[in-house]
């Protein structure tokens, strides 16, 4: 299977905890933040790095005993608490599985990245809108003053 098609597959299987913990976290509030925190970690994981990935991949895996952890609490709430049970066990196994292919994942474009290439007019806005001053380290004539009030 081709690295973005074990990527999908990854991120699509996510998604089935993650409905199932929201559906549960009306037994139990506390699933709702730990629903969030998955949704955040996979979407990092499109950003991140080969190595972050695998970190964030074993950090899903974690959410997912916490969700196993909270549900079990609750399992007084019927079967929305068995619910929780369920999406919590599915998120390990999810978890572990991105952490054992995440290496394999492509690498993110370059458009995520914060070099700049020297001269290049595209890269200069660029950095413009991150923040940077593409004119840091120009040559200066000594003056200034902007050249208007000059």
């Amino acid at each position: 299977m081709r690295p973005a098609r074990v990527r999908l597959v990854a991120l699509l299987a996510l998604l089935v905890p993650v409905v199932l913990a929201s559906i549960a976290a009306g037994v139990e509030p506390g699933l709702g933040a730990l629903v969030l925190a998955t949704a955040a970690g996979g979407f990092a994981m499109l950003l991140a790095g080969p190595v972050f990935r695998v970190v964030l991949a074993v950090l899903l895996a974690l959410l997912g005993l916490c969700v196993l952890l909270v549900a079990v609490a609750a399992l007084d709430g019927g079967q929305l608490a068995i619910l929780g049970v369920v999406a919590g066990g599915l998120q390990i196994v999810v978890g572990v599985g991105m952490a054992l292919t995440a290496a394999r994942w492509p690498a993110s474009g370059s458009r995520y990245s914060r070099t700049r290439v020297a001269g290049d007019p595209a890269s200069d806005w660029d950095a413009l809108s991150a923040g940077d001053d593409p004119t840091d380290g120009a040559p200066t004539d000594g003056d200034d003053r902007p050249r208007d009030a000059r």
